[in-house]
This record gives C-alpha cells, structure tokens and sequence, in this order.
C-alpha cells in the first residue's frame, strides 16, 4: 500500500505542469457607464478667477453668485397666490382685484380703509391707528408745554393749564383741606382761570398720605 502511494507520487513529479497562453477574457467589466446629461442643465464654473473688483454687474458675476437647480426649480413652480386672508391689516384682499377704490369699513375699530394713489384699498386708515393716535396726542401735551414755559411770567399770559405733581399736590392741600378758593388758589400758583375746576370736586382727586411703620 505504500509502495503505491510512492509510485503515484514519483509519476506526479515527472509530468511537466502545462499553464495556458493567455489569460481569459473577463466575464464582468468594472467600468461603470456615466450617466446622461440632464436636460436644459447650466453648470456652474468649476474654475474661479482671480478676485477682482467690477465696475458693474455682468453676466459672469450673476452666474458665479446663482444656483441653477435652485434657480430652475423656482421657475418650475411659477408665482405663488398666497391663501385669502381675513387680517385687516394685510395688504392682500380680495379688493384689490376690483378697479375703482371704494371706501369700505375695516373690522378692526370701524376704521375706514385707505385707498392708495390710483389704486384700489390696501389697508386701514392709519390715522385710526391707537398707537399713532397715543402719540399724536403725547405730541400736542408736549407742544402744549413747550409754550406754557415759554410764555411763562410774561405779560399777557393766562396762566398754566398744564401742573406738576408738586403743583397738584399745593393746589388740592389748599382747596380740601385749608378751605381756599379755587379762584384765589388759581391766582397764587399763576394757574389758568377754570383748571381746577376741571379736577372735579371735593373727594374725586385728593392726597393721599402713606405713612412708614
């Protein structure tokens, strides 16, 4: 049995081993095929000059700065209509498909809508405004002022209309609690005839003392 074994293995050693020619061809290819163009595609520069300043915009500043698949995208959807809204001050409505201005009320305080220069609504009156109106009057309180003091101690003046809070506490000391008359009070403080009277009277506007403990 191993004497065999021995003879199998020496005629094995004695046959010269044959390779082939030449390799066989490949039955699978590696080279991946490169995808089609896109349609209407626009590359953006791959190569970006040196920086330098322009005089104006041209076409290649435009192109180095835009996003043709954002800029295509865009375009593919066209105008946006934005929902109906019923905010009253928004400036889109339905009212702006009509062509004559109409003055209608606003659901916000009544106010009447204002109608732009040849052109339909497009908002409330903004002199209905609140806040506008707080500051229009803070403007008119303050003018008042600015001429009391101006005209103060001159000949001809009628008096304040306008006082402190130091003033105001004088003047109800010596009405509620001295007993002095409004017109004798009006007289020593240079105040405008009828200002006090305006306060109401006795027990509707007083000083109020706050004591410490």
């Amino acid at each position: 049995m191993g004497s065999s074994t021995s003879k199998a293995q020496r005629a094995a050693g004695t046959v010269a081993r044959k390779y082939p020619a030449r390799a066989p061809p490949p039955s699978t290819s590696n080279t991946v095929p490169r995808p089609p163009p896109a349609a209407n595609h626009q590359p953006g520069p791959t190569v970006h000059p040196q920086p330098h300043a322009a005089p104006k915009r041209d076409e290649a500043i435009n192109l180095d700065a835009s996003d043709p698949d954002f800029a295509r995208s865009l375009r593919s959807l066209g105008a946006v209509q934005p929902n109906p809204t019923q905010s009253p001050s928004s400036r889109f409505s339905a009212m702006l498909d009509s062509k004559t201005p109409q003055a209608t009320n606003s659901a916000y305080a009544n106010a009447p809508i204002a109608a732009a220069r040849g052109g339909p609504p497009v908002g409330p009156d903004p002199r209905m405004n609140p806040a506008l109106q707080v500051l229009d009057a803070r403007e008119k309180w303050q003018a008042l002022a600015d001429r009391e003091a101006g005209e103060f101690g001159r000949r001809g003046f009628e008096g304040r209309e306008l006082m402190d809070v130091g003033t105001l506490r004088r003047a109800l000391i010596l009405r509620d609690r001295r007993g002095v008359g409004e017109e004798r009070i009006e007289q020593m403080l240079e105040l405008k005839k009828g200002t006090l009277r305006r306060l109401g009277g006795q027990g509707v506007v007083g000083v109020s003392e706050m004591g410490v403990d």
